[in-house]
């Protein structure tokens, strides 16, 4: 089982009607746990749930696409916000609103990952927000010296949110340490080493654990660390609608299609071959390009592949 540790976030996305706005359910944890769940991968949400409506529209959106939540439910804490823009080419921005909401006042004792889960996803504002960031960071920690469990992660960077990148650059680095799959954006690593190409950075990264590093870099596919090997992976031509939450259903593809292949164990995922490593990226970007066809984070189906 795929376990999701993180945030759910209401986005409020234009209509294009008098400057109005129409709730959507989001949030990358969210978004991959649902885009997983769409693809046939039993999987469980791990989640600070507000009570207030916008959290039970989130709690009721995951339920409704096969997600089980699990997590502390009804906080009294508010759901977390994020207005979303769309430039011309349908490349989404975000102000977020997230002082004193539920996500991010974890305790150790609500941190219990379930006993049947073989891979763990993580990510995104969950990892960089207090007071819950560190203990997100210490889980982590914990799994990668004491379990089996495939560990993954994705900084997903809001720079608007992270703070000080002096500290977001510690906090991705001690989370890429325990991860044994990242996947990062092209725009992550330029906002947190702005003066570094990301294969540089992939590389260095490749050193510090993982067993698989993989950027995307919007249309021009993606790029790939593994065992020493670089590959890179184009990305077809689609008639764009937006992007928001493409990086998500990559993720939820690239974890879905080490599963399929019987490779989603740290031992496993070692041992791929250069024509598994392009088998695997492939599929994320399929999955990644139907999204990016349909408005909103509305990642297909098995089926729809």
């Amino acid at each position: 089982m795929l376990t999701v540790l993180g945030e759910a976030v209401v986005d409020l996305l234009p209509t294009g009607q008098d400057g109005g706005f129409r709730a959507h359910p989001g949030g990358s944890p969210l978004n991959v746990a649902v885009a997983l769940a769409r693809l046939g991968e039993p999987t469980t949400l791990l989640a600070r749930m507000s009570g207030s409506a916008f959290g039970r529209l989130l709690h009721a959106h995951a339920r409704r696409n096969g997600v089980t939540v699990a997590g502390p439910a009804n906080q009294p804490e508010p759901a977390s916000l994020a207005v979303v823009t769309l430039d011309s080419d349908g490349v989404a921005g975000y102000d977020f609103y997230l002082d004193g909401t539920a996500d991010w006042q974890w305790r150790p004792a609500e941190l219990n990952v379930p006993a049947s889960t073989t891979i763990l996803h993580t990510g995104s504002l969950a990892c960089f927000r207090q007071p819950g960031a560190d203990e997100v960071s210490d889980l982590m920690t914990r799994l990668r010296a004491h379990t089996e469990i495939l560990l993954s992660f994705d900084p997903n960077i809001r720079p608007t949110v992270v703070g000080d990148l002096a500290d977001a650059r510690r906090r991705t680095t001690q989370l890429v340490s325990t991860a044994h799959v990242v996947k990062a954006s092209g725009e992550d690593l330029q906002v947190l080493y702005p003066d570094q190409p990301v294969t540089v950075v992939a590389r260095h990264w490749a050193t510090l654990g993982p067993s698989l590093v993989v950027v995307t870099l919007g249309g021009d596919g993606a790029y790939a660390v593994h065992a020493g090997q670089e590959a890179r992976r184009t990305a077809p031509s689609i008639d764009v609608v937006d992007t928001v939450g493409a990086g998500d259903a990559f993720t939820a593809g690239l974890l879905s299609a080490l599963l399929a292949g019987g490779r989603g164990t740290p031992a496993t995922i070692r041992d791929l071959d250069r024509e598994e490593v392009a088998a695997v990226i492939d599929h994320a970007i399929h999955v990644a390009s139907i999204t990016c066809t349909r408005a909103g984070a509305d990642t297909p189906r098995h089926d729809d592949l």
